[in-house]
């Protein structure tokens, strides 16, 4: 017997199919159903946030009581926050607890849950790091949520680092080999910048990252090394440390100890809670500022307390070891850190070359403007209540001994006026480009050599391409205020071809500055 469909019928069949395809659509990114449905975000919430506008506190006192709630993984970063809550879970008579707030910390290690959690409402402030900020502001936008990042947490100092088995003593030396390391993950990032800074070529990169072992967290990576069975990792301390000590004649090839401002923890605000709760959020960072601040007081009360909260598995003794590797960030860290509107600040450094990373991988699709992903108002607001003074002791840098090996060796086509020592216009994005790396890997004394091929007087070259690696060093002191003890200068002239100098791409393979990265040795 046929089955008879009416009018109705038939029209409830196709809205029902009109979903479904629209649904699809939406989930694989072919459209966007978001932006249909006016301003609101993935999770239903309608507020935004214009970060640019000044920052208005109701006189009210009702927004004291929301909860706040944070995502962290288990990472000694995050003490400040945990020291002003007394734990986990608010203490009547903590730092927050005298402030009137409620604050629950959420321990979830998984990065891409983190930052689910953040866009499903689960929790209201997550703890990242910026270069994973760069990833989930891209993806947050796509989906109609709106976000900032708010408040710096610490610098990784030597907390994060890439290992390798005896043999391997540059970051060249990682072409061809197996390196185990977290995908997604500030360990991502470390070893992707390391390589794009180093003088491996693309294919050489890809055939490392090709073969790469990923793992689910920075742990397993130093203990895939130890056992032997990669041949470099990227990891965190103490693991880092304990594998080195475990494979006689491994190393650390770098750190975050030389690239000291490269891996900064962050705190990222949800624009739904700040929207609503903004008192609520500046009496948060004010406290949290607080708790760093009580622990380069009390350092030994500071530990005791850490050791002491549940869940949170690291005790005392460890905490005094992991905090060694981590710069807590006071108001002064935070302001440099952000700097002002406009400004090349560490922020924007690590965003846009995170952002590379990203892009390069397909992860995200465009390219944000990092100032508006970052709220500095609650750290202007605090102006006055912490001191702006520095607590960082200027860098000295030493010079490498002779013989010593870079970490990294670039070689650049950096273009000059013929018979002259004037940069072209276009190769000053070349030497912008190590300004950024140089600016992240701050710990580290650089050599410019200029080469020359073979045509002409070699006196002559050789004085032309010194010449030349100094107007590079002027270039760089100049607009990005390098220290000159920072940057050597030599002219190789023809002395040292990388190719014949018989044929015209020979020639020009061997009209290159030789760009070589050392760890600074008074660090």
């Amino acid at each position: 017997m046929a089955l008879k469909i009416e009018k109705g019928g038939w029209l409830l069949i196709f809205l029902i199919g009109a979903a479904l395809v629209g649904y699809s659509l939406n989930k694989y990114g072919i459209i966007d159903l978001g932006k249909w449905g006016g301003s609101k975000s993935a999770s239903g919430g309608s507020e935004t946030v214009d970060a640019s506008k000044p920052l208005l506190i109701p006189a009210s006192s009702s927004s004291d009581e929301a909860e706040v709630r944070v995502r962290v993984n288990v990472w000694v970063g995050c003490v400040g926050g945990l020291v002003a809550n007394g734990g986990l879970d608010t203490a009547p008579d903590s730092i927050y607890g005298k402030k009137g707030l409620k604050v629950s910390f959420k321990i979830i290690d998984d990065w891409t849950e983190g930052a689910s959690a953040l866009a499903t409402n689960n929790v209201d402030v997550m703890l990242t790091t910026a270069d994973v900020y760069a990833k989930d502001y891209a993806q947050f936008r796509d989906k109609g949520f709106g976000s900032h990042a708010f408040l710096m947490v610490d610098w990784s100092r030597g907390a994060d680092g890439v290992i390798g088995k005896q043999g391997i003593n540059s970051i060249e030396d990682l072409a061809g080999k197996t390196v185990a390391f977290a995908p997604y993950t500030p360990s991502h990032f470390l070893l992707w910048n390391g390589l794009k800074a180093s003088g491996l070529s693309t294919d050489q990169r890809n055939e490392i990252f090709n073969k790469a072992v990923h793992t689910k967290d920075g742990i397993e990576p130093a203990t895939l090394f130890a056992q032997e069975k990669v041949d470099a990792a990227v990891a965190w301390d103490p693991d880092m440390s304990d594998a080195v000590t475990k494979r006689p004649g491994s190393k650390k090839i770098y750190d975050t100890k030389i690239a000291n401002r490269l891996i900064a923890d962050i705190l990222v605000v949800s624009d739904r809670f700040s929207a609503k709760y903004p008192q609520t959020l500046l009496k948060f960072s004010q406290g949290w500022l607080e708790g760093v601040e009580f622990i380069k007081s009390q350092p030994a009360r500071a530990y005791n307390l850490i050791g002491a909260v549940k869940d949170f598995n690291i005790p005392s003794d460890l905490a005094k070891t992991m905090l060694g590797g981590v710069k807590l960030a006071d108001y002064a860290d935070n302001k440099s850190f952000m700097g002002s509107a406009g400004s090349n600040s560490d922020y924007n450094n690590i965003f846009q070359m995170a952002q590379d990373m990203y892009r390069e991988l397909r992860i995200i699709k465009h390219s944000n403007n990092a100032e508006e992903s970052l709220d500095r108002r609650y750290i202007e607001k605090l102006s006055g209540s912490f001191s702006t003074a520095s607590t960082e002791a200027p860098i000295e840098y030493r010079e490498p001994a002779r013989g010593a090996t870079p970490i990294a060796t670039q070689h650049r086509s950096i273009y000059f006026e013929p018979n002259s020592s004037r940069m072209s216009l276009d190769s000053r994005a070349v030497v912008d480009e190590l300004a950024n790396t140089m600016r992240a890997y701050e710990n580290t004394v650089v050599d410019i050599e200029g080469n020359t091929d073979s045509t002409g007087a070699r006196a002559y070259n050789i004085q032309l391409s010194h010449a030349r690696a100094d107007e590079v060093k002027r270039y760089l002191m100049d607009r990005y205020g390098f220290p000159a003890a920072r940057l050597r200068t030599a002219g190789n002239g023809p002395d040292k071809p990388m190719d014949t100098n018989a044929t015209a791409e020979g020639r020009e393979k061997n009209r290159r500055t030789d760009i070589k990265v050392y760890a600074n040795p008074a660090a």
